[in-house]
């Protein structure tokens, strides 16, 4: 029955992976997502890996870009993790692009439970089900997605997720956009996309504790300050959307209300 499970996409993916400082165990987590994910991809799909480390891990990198022809590495000085995120979209270079994390909480095998949708959808968003994360960044998740949905009147439900597979095409309208959410990128991605009616899916996707390491998340004290620095982005933008709103002169299609209740069903 596997075969019937990879056969769901028919075009190259490209999957992106920001990495920091992963020297502990970003070897296993690329060769789970190669014998789950990318060997059963279509020709032409590849590993993308954007590395900023100041540990092992450049070394680690090299030897498996060495090793499969699929894995290409850019390193970069420590630029923060928007930055890493805009290069390795505008490197992809397949119709579909997939973005997850390099931490291994995210479950390869998922990204099938997310491709069957994508010839009817533009974007699949996966949701995270029993979020793996200290206490206070659930809490203030949650409470940032309400927000979203309240100030956008969006369908979000995990904005910021990493576990997105997006066709190209969106990407290359949505990504001149992005300046307002640097603290929450993903999040500016989704909006972005919604804001521009492409049609998006949520699934539902597992969130498991890091096996080794700590967490990449800021600390608490950091966090608190980053919370007030994410609410003024969140009206930075709205104000940004709301004005080029204004100026536009009704070429804006609505979006297709059976779609968007079918959606917020699954």
């Amino acid at each position: 029955m596997d075969h019937l499970k990879y056969s769901v996409l028919r075009e190259p993916v490209s999957i992106l992976m920001p990495v920091f400082n992963e020297a502990d165990l970003i070897e296993e987590v690329i060769e789970d997502w190669i014998q789950k994910v990318l060997q059963h991809c279509p020709p032409g799909s590849e590993l993308r890996l954007d590395d900023c480390s100041t540990d092992e891990t450049p070394a680690i990198l090299r030897r498996l870009a060495g090793k499969y022809p699929f894995i290409r590495v850019n390193f970069a000085p420590r630029d923060g993790f928007f930055a890493s995120m805009i290069r390795l979209y505008q490197s992809a270079a397949c119709p579909l692009v997939f973005f997850t994390d390099a931490d291994g909480q995210y479950v390869p095998e998922e990204f099938w439970r997310i491709a069957e949708h994508i010839d009817q959808y533009d974007m699949i968003h996966g949701v995270k089900v029993d979020r793996q994360d200290p206490y206070y960044r659930v809490v203030v998740s949650d409470a940032s997605n309400l927000l979203l949905r309240l100030v956008f009147r969006s369908q979000c439900q995990d904005a910021n997720s990493a576990f997105n597979l997006i066709r190209r095409h969106v990407l290359e309208t949505v990504i001149p956009d992005l300046c307002h959410m640097k603290m929450m990128p993903n999040a500016e991605v989704y909006l972005q996309a919604e804001a521009k009616h492409f049609r998006i899916k949520h699934v539902p996707v597992s969130h498991r504790l890091r096996k080794s390491g700590k967490s990449r998340g800021l600390p608490l004290g950091r966090f608190i300050v980053a919370c007030v620095e994410v609410f003024i982005s969140i009206l930075r933008l709205r104000w940004k959307m709301a004005s080029s709103r204004a100026r536009m002169v009704g070429h804006v299609e609505p979006i297709d209300t059976r779609l968007r209740t079918m959606n917020s069903r699954d």
